[in-house]
């Protein structure tokens, strides 16, 4: 059995009474409902705005985000295609 680190363990117990103290708060205010998912729609459209004008300028094809958003599709950092290393055979 894995155990995961301390840090790891606190960080998910915040993010979890986080989000049902918001949850919470969401049912006792619906108007808040809609209030928050225009701000994280607005902040999810600014964060790809953002990232399409890097790319433009830059000329790099994903912009700082990588194809797969931050991390890439494996949470690992975002590298270009073709330069990672070749695999190893044993």
């Amino acid at each position: 059995m894995v155990k995961l680190p301390t840090w790891y363990r606190a960080f998910a117990i915040v993010v979890g009474v986080f989000s049902i103290g918001l949850a919470l708060i969401v049912l006792v205010d619906p108007f808040l409902a809609i209030w928050l998912l225009i701000f994280f729609l607005a902040l999810a459209l600014l964060t790809i705005g953002m990232d399409r004008l890097i790319a433009g300028v830059t000329g790099h094809p994903f912009g700082w985000m990588g194809p797969m958003g931050p991390g890439g599709m494996m949470g690992g950092p975002s590298s270009p295609p073709g330069n990672s290393p070749p695999p190893s055979h044993p």
